[in-house]
């Protein structure tokens, strides 16, 4: 997206959300990078605020296999409701060869899109969103801060 071509609408997060595990089992949390405790973003032009919150429950998706990494997406919608989109798992063996990249899912109509969580799965370990600890022995997990959706996917 070319932001000097748009000419209406847009939506995208506008601050660095600052994912990370909840104190909970199973529960994300954010912390607004610039301290202000809040994340602006936007939905079809019209800008919204999310405070920090510890403690957020992601959505229920079908279990991750083992020896398998997926993204899950994190959005927003205009009443700050957050809810979790699971990708397409890939054998994590495929990913680190470069037979098969890690693609973003798509998010939902009419929400924003503001971070993701990248799970692995070691052996025999497998994982369910709104489930599992996501700091469960053999979970790895990584959180990324989105302005939109990545036009690439990850390779390695």
């Amino acid at each position: 997206m070319n932001l000097s071509e748009l000419v209406r609408g847009g939506t995208m997060c506008l601050g660095k959300a600052g994912w990370a595990e909840g104190a909970g089992a199973g529960t994300i949390l954010n912390v607004a990078a610039d301290g202000t405790a809040f994340i602006n973003f936007a939905i079809n032009g019209i800008l919204y605020v999310y405070a920090d919150t510890d403690n957020v429950a992601i959505t229920a998706a079908a279990q991750q296999a083992t020896l398998t990494t997926c993204l899950y997406l994190i959005t927003l919608t205009t009443g700050s409701v957050l809810a979790t989109v699971k990708g397409t798992e890939v054998l994590t063996a495929d990913i680190t060869s470069g037979k098969k990249p890690l693609t973003w899912p798509a998010p939902a109509a009419d929400t924003c899109p503001v971070g993701a969580i990248k799970v692995v799965c070691a052996t025999p370990y497998t994982f369910t969103a709104g489930t599992t600890d996501l700091g469960a022995t053999g979970i790895t997990d990584t959180y990324y801060d989105l302005f939109a959706v990545p036009d690439t996917p990850i390779t390695s």
